[in-house]
């Protein structure tokens, strides 16, 4: 059985894939690194300006 996977989980997995640090990928996006962390761990749901950055 599949489990669903996360957006958290789908930008931690990305992000390493693209060999990106999150300080990288937050200075990318155009957000701290707080924030980052946060929706790696699904504490935050992303703005949808963030949201489609990180897409």
């Amino acid at each position: 059985m599949d489990e669903e996977r996360s957006f958290g989980r789908w930008v931690k997995q990305r992000r390493k894939e693209l060999d990106l640090t999150q300080e990288a990928l937050a200075q990318e996006v155009g957000c701290s690194i707080e924030t980052i962390r946060k929706v790696e761990r699904d504490a935050l749901r992303p703005s949808r300006q963030i949201a489609e950055r990180l897409a």
